[in-house]
């Protein structure tokens, strides 16, 4: 049986020799807490571009159909419905990105409340 590569993974070979390489669990300081803020810092820079990437581009399409949200977007608001999914999502955010501060004392695992909108 033939081994196939994958190119995505061989694109990523030059991580391997960056200081505290180790997948899931990179260490670059002996603070674990600088480390966690590093990693909050790298978790929020992904987010905002696959958000920013995804919403340029559904502008784009919804342009190529006639239709301008710019306007509205700035101006509007969404449905309860949706305001109420997007709660959940930005709770799960929140524990996701800033539960590694507190991952030492079982902060990662705990339901986080929010402050009330």
């Amino acid at each position: 049986m033939t081994e196939t590569k994958n190119p995505a993974a061989d694109s990523l070979d030059y991580v391997r020799s960056l200081p505290g390489f180790r997948p899931n669990n990179p260490t670059y300081f002996d603070n674990e807490a600088v480390d966690h803020l590093i990693g909050i810092v790298l978790e929020l820079g992904a987010e905002i571009w696959v958000l920013r990437d995804r919403q340029v581009f559904l502008e784009e399409l919804l342009a190529g159909k006639g239709v301008d949200v710019r306007a509205e977007l700035e101006t509007g608001r969404p449905a309860a419905a949706t305001q109420a999914l997007l709660k959940t999502e930005r709770e799960a955010m929140i524990k996701r990105i800033y539960g590694r501060l507190y991952s030492r004392y079982g902060g990662d695992k705990v339901e986080h409340a929010t402050a009330p909108m």
